[in-house]
């Protein structure tokens, strides 16, 4: 009889899906949909439906190159909040 051996596994790591989901709560203004639509169509890409958008922000749909422009439109907000923070403290 073979023995059996016991996978322990501990507390997975969130996958790159569910850290980029978890930044955009943080992160990611109301203002979303026109932004993202600006800067997909700034790096060359069609044009998406604005429903479609919002499908993948709300994680009914899958598609990585919308949920990259979703991050990168969450990382320029966070910076210009930090840098308006910045400007704002030293006055």
């Amino acid at each position: 009889m073979a023995k059996l051996v016991k996978n322990n596994k501990q507390e997975q790591p969130l996958s790159h899906n569910e850290k980029a989901y978890s930044y955009l709560e943080q992160h990611l203004p109301y203002t979303y949909v026109d932004l993202t639509v600006e800067w997909l169509i700034k790096k060359g890409h069609k044009s998406p439906n604005k429903a479609l958008i919002r499908n993948v922000r709300n994680k009914t749909i899958l598609r990585n190159d919308i949920l990259l422009a979703l991050v990168e439109v969450a990382t320029e907000n966070k910076n210009s909040i930090e840098r308006i923070k910045s400007l704002v403290s030293e006055s």
